[in-house]
């Protein structure tokens, strides 16, 4: 009995196993595969960085002539695009009566000379002389005077003539002591000389005709309008025979032998010039002209908010014209390494990359520096060779496993 219960259980057994299908063998775990990128090569550059900036081309110098006076024009010599030298008489009001002025105002000068020369002078020989003729005369009259007192007197005493008489011979005695302390006096003057005083007026009297011959040439010169500079003449807006006020716009000239570009420049890219630097000037047509940074501003502009730099261009040739755009590159420092911008995250706390190394990602934390153009300079975080992603970076996460495909 047990032996046919084996029997049957074994059989179960065997239908069961017949019926069930084969087990199936584990999976074997796949290795994932590595994300091709493209990276970008850490390096120095290779060639120069340029800062470009573009300005208005302005002419050297630009003025605006006019006449210190009014009057009528009578002659102009300039004509719109005539080639000046400096000094070259420009135009001329009419001056016939500012000549009149000069000339009665020189004879002043003169006569005033003359008045002062005869002061220093003094008196001549003939009128001293003449002059101690007549002390002597004097002298004369009262030591007559004198006598005929004596001799009244001794016919008073004889009781030869009245009161009256005596009295007139002593009146007679004072008049001639005054008029000989008169003459004497004049003598003195005469011999004496010029006193401090009348020099003085007559250095005056010289200072104030002077003074009229100076005005009247002044007069004379602003009839005139020179050149101040040599150049080319852009505009004549009066003609013969017009009348010209004072300050009046007559004629504009420019001098375009070396021009001006002038840059407005922001706080975080003035420090990228230095003045007597040699940059370069670029015209939308293509034409290369050497420069030189002649002036940067100490200070910032109130109106633009940024600083004012100037750049003097040789134009032998012509060619800069006033009002043309100047793109002016100037050498540019980098103390770090320029990379795309894409290549640069930015997260809470910092600046990042995402570097390649044993085909890994690896986030590095760096310390920018300024943008140019496209790129931006990193300071410190990464070495020369390190390869990083070049765009996307957002999208990996450190250790990741990558492919490097591009520098």
């Amino acid at each position: 009995m047990k032996k046919r219960a084996s029997i049957i259980l074994a059989s179960v057994m065997l239908v069961a196993a017949g019926c069930s299908a084969p087990a199936p063998e584990a999976p074997q775990q796949t290795e994932a595969k590595a994300k091709v990128v493209e990276v970008v090569k850490v390096q120095k550059a290779t060639k120069p960085v340029m800062l470009a900036v573009t300005g208005m081309v302005e002419a050297k110098r630009d003025a605006v002539l006019s006449f210190g006076t009014g009057g009528t024009i009578s002659a102009i010599s300039a004509t719109k695009g005539a080639k000046i030298a400096q000094g070259q008489l420009l135009a001329t009001l009419d001056t016939r009566y500012t000549q009149k002025e000069i000339a009665a105002a020189q004879g002043q000068v003169e006569e005033a000379a003359a008045r002062k020369i005869k002061t220093l002078k003094g008196a001549t020989a003939e009128a001293i002389e003449q002059k101690r003729l007549q002390v002597k005369s004097a002298q004369d009259s009262l030591d007559k005077a004198k006598q005929d007192l004596a001799t009244s007197e001794k016919l008073f005493a004889g009781g030869a003539i009245s009161q009256n008489e005596i009295n007139a011979s002593k009146r007679a005695v004072t008049q001639a002591e005054i008029t000989l302390r008169d003459a004497q006096l004049s003598l003195n003057e005469l011999q004496k000389g010029a006193e401090p005083e009348d020099v003085m007026v007559a250095n005056a009297s010289i200072k104030a005709a002077a003074g009229g011959v100076d005005r009247a040439k002044k007069s004379l010169d602003d009839a005139k309008i020179q050149a101040p500079f040599a150049g080319t003449v852009v505009d004549v807006r009066l003609q013969i025979g017009e009348q010209a006020s004072p300050g009046q716009e007559i004629i504009r000239i420019v001098d375009l032998s070396d021009v001006k570009v002038t840059l407005d420049v922001s706080n975080d890219l003035i420090g990228q010039f230095r003045e007597k630097t040699k940059v370069q000037a670029l015209s939308d047509d293509g034409k290369k002209s050497e420069g030189t940074i002649a002036f940067i501003s100490p200070v910032v502009n109130k109106d633009t908010g940024k600083y004012r730099v100037e750049i003097t261009i040789p134009n032998a040739d012509g060619y800069w014209r006033g009002g043309m755009a100047a793109t002016i590159e100037v050498p540019r420092q980098v103390n770090g390494f320029l990379v795309p911008l894409e290549s640069v995250g930015v997260s809470q706390t910092d600046h990042y990359v995402m570097a390649v190394e044993n085909g890994l990602t690896v986030r590095k934390p760096v310390k920018t520096g300024q943008m140019v153009g496209d790129s931006i300079e990193i300071i410190s975080g990464v070495k020369e060779g390190d390869q990083l992603l070049r765009s996307g970076i957002t999208f990996y996460v450190e250790g990741q496993k990558v492919e490097a495909k591009g520098e």
